[in-house]
């Protein structure tokens, strides 16, 4: 692949994670000491991109899964 490529995806990546509003320090300090939730999101926003989503249907796609992965964790208990 071409530093192009990573370039690309590297723009995704950020113009993805600012559209969530979640600060970019903030979200890649996390990701280094491995908090769960935002090892989540980088892995879905790199699957996002390999599909060629665009960064808008990837944050819609984003905010889906996370209140279903929410909801279920919440609602298998509630039961």
């Amino acid at each position: 692949m071409t530093s192009h490529g990573y370039t690309t995806k590297n723009q995704f990546l950020v113009k993805t994670i600012q559209d969530l509003h979640i600060p970019l320090d903030q979200f890649m300090y996390n990701l280094v000491h491995c908090s769960h939730y935002e090892v989540i999101i980088y892995i879905w926003i790199h699957k996002l991109y390999d599909k060629q989503k665009t960064s808008e249907e990837a944050v819609q796609l984003i905010y889906k899964a996370r209140n279903l992965f929410l909801l279920g964790k919440c609602g298998a208990g509630a039961e």
